[in-house]
């Protein structure tokens, strides 16, 4: 066994084997999965010290026979703060063994830091939709063939009926590029026509799918569109893909858990339910889940569904929580076990039950959103304009089609139309005497960076803190000391520091002048945390 990292990556496996096999299974397990030769190859103890996992527990699994729990522990810097790399960390080879399943993952918080997560999550989302109190109630657009004026219709009755989320169907498709724009141009001018007529919002969901150049194409013109999110399948997609496509676009995000079955459904599933359809799909980013609900025409138990509820929702760094759609075979009759089960922080995905309770799809709509009213306390506000979707590249304060030319600079190291800012929305990491203006990035300027001007009063600092995200500062008023760890570096009239991922660092001003300088940054970063 190998000293365990202050903070490691924690996964815990339920392995089958007999009880005098289970030790060695385990340790198997940590070689596997870290440096991929036999025990007895690895002779130098620095090396086991530092790459093989740790085993920190081997026992037996209470009501099983040869069935075992094993907890091993890695180096987080094993996992490079990426998904691909987590997930072959802690359970690549091993995915092909058989007899071993992955159940949990415990992530530190420097490790969670380096995900931005659902963009909107429980809270945004209600923001942006102004529905409060009940489930949100949400139905598919279908079926395949039915044609470009049934597919409107359906949008715009479900909009007009006060329905909230209207998803393509995910097996919806389209013969050519121009064919899958055609028919979302139309669902969402329906969504739009609706939204006028009954003062409130609901989002329509085309599924994004195709080449990773179609992808890209086809996210640009969801923008240019108006159109608010996307379905998305990341198992056929990747996850990584849709990672980064979600936190690059700054769409609502609802994921689809077609062709991941093969993973956690079945008498033996090879993962937990709950940690690839709650905890993955957070850092994935959804900010909805779809699962199938239990007592439909999926195999799913209600722990199965308590399990993705309940990961959806529980503390994951600063990850927000996203709400868990439970979806398949749900009918007019279910809803009191469904708001039972599930209560109101919930999306009811209802298909075909809602899209023929009545001969039309408005009434059908309102009949359901009417039996939910009855179970819940529906309040609802105005949709949020501040939640209006952003990306990247363009933030929801920006005016459309503003060009910035030039910023004037001002004698009082100002600059006009950047007024100073909060440097921190609170003093959870501490700090002293720091005043900030966003300069370029923040405004709506086409950037992957944001460029922003600190000042620091003398006797004044930043907070000491980590990120997983890179800083260039550049001093251009008075003098500072940058400390990196153990180490402190002098700055001046236009020195250039440089602070690296996950490095302790932070900003003091120790003369009797004002210290000021640029301080440039990715626009999509992780939060910082305390050393």
């Amino acid at each position: 066994m190998t000293t365990a990292p202050a903070d490691p990556i924690r996964a815990s496996y339920l392995v089958r084997c007999s009880a005098a096999d289970a030790e060695g299974a385990a340790r198997a397990i940590a070689f596997e999965q870290t440096v991929e030769v036999p025990e007895d190859f690895i002779k130098d103890d620095a090396l086991r010290e530092r790459i093989v996992g740790r085993v920190r527990s081997v026992a037996p699994q209470p009501g099983a026979r040869d069935l075992h729990r094993v907890e091993i522990d890695y180096n987080p810097l094993l996992g490079g703060g990426r998904l691909p790399q987590l997930l072959n960390l802690v359970f690549g080879n091993v995915s092909i063994y058989p007899e071993v399943r992955l159940v949990d993952l415990r992530l530190p918080d420097a490790f969670l830091a380096r995900f931005r997560g659902p963009r909107y999550g429980v809270e945004g989302l209600r923001r942006l939709l102004g529905v409060h109190g009940r489930p949100l109630l949400a139905t598919a657009v279908k079926p395949m063939g039915a044609g470009l004026e049934h597919f409107e219709r359906v949008v715009r009755d479900f909009a007009l009926g006060g329905g909230d989320i209207v998803k393509d169907d995910q097996n919806l498709a389209d013969e050519t590029p121009a064919d899958f724009l055609r028919r979302v141009e139309r669902c969402q001018r329906a969504v739009e026509e609706a939204d006028r007529s009954t003062g409130r919002r609901a989002l329509y969901l085309p599924h994004l799918t195709g080449t990773q150049e179609e992808l890209e194409e086809r996210l640009r013109a969801l923008h240019g569109l108006g159109v608010r999110g996307v379905l998305a399948c990341p198992a056929i997609l990747g996850l990584e893909n849709t990672r980064s496509f979600a936190e690059k676009h700054g769409l609502v995000l609802m994921a689809h858990p077609a062709f991941s079955g093969t993973l956690y459904a079945g008498r033996e599933p090879r993962v937990d339910p709950g940690l690839y359809l709650g905890t993955l799909m957070r850092l994935v980013g959804a900010d909805v889940s779809i699962f199938p609900n239990a007592g439909g025409r999926f195999a799913f138990t209600p722990e199965d569904c308590a399990g993705v509820s309940r990961r959806l929702a529980e503390p994951l760094g600063t990850l927000k929580a996203a709400f868990p759609a439970p979806a398949g075979g749900m009918r007019f009759e279910s809803l009191a076990g469904m708001a039972e089960r599930y209560g109101a922080e919930s999306v009811f995905l209802v298909g075909g039950a809602l899209l023929s309770h009545h001969e039309d799809v408005r009434r059908g709509t309102e009949a359901f959103l009417g039996a939910m009213r009855k179970l819940f306390k529906e309040r609802l506000e105005a949709p949020s304009a501040e939640e209006a979707f952003s990306s990247a590249c363009e933030l929801p304060s920006a005016k459309k089609g503003a060009v910035l030319d030039r910023l004037a600079f001002r004698p009082d190291w100002s600059w006009e139309g950047r007024p100073a800012s909060a440097y921190k929305a609170d003093e959870t990491l501490p700090f002293q005497g720091v005043s900030r203006r966003e300069l370029v990035g923040a405004h709506g300027e086409k950037t992957a960076f944001d460029l922003r001007y600190f000042e620091l009063a003398p006797g004044g600092h930043t907070s000491l803190e980590k990120h997983a995200h890179t800083h260039t500062v550049v001093c251009v008023r008075g003098r500072g000391v940058l400390v990196k760890g153990k180490k402190r570096v002098e700055l001046g009239g236009m020195d250039i520091g440089y602070v690296g991922p996950f490095e302790t660092h932070q900003l003091r001003n120790e003369g009797a002048e004002p210290f000021g300088f640029f301080c440039i940054v990715d626009r999509e970063r992780d939060r910082p945390v305390a050393p």
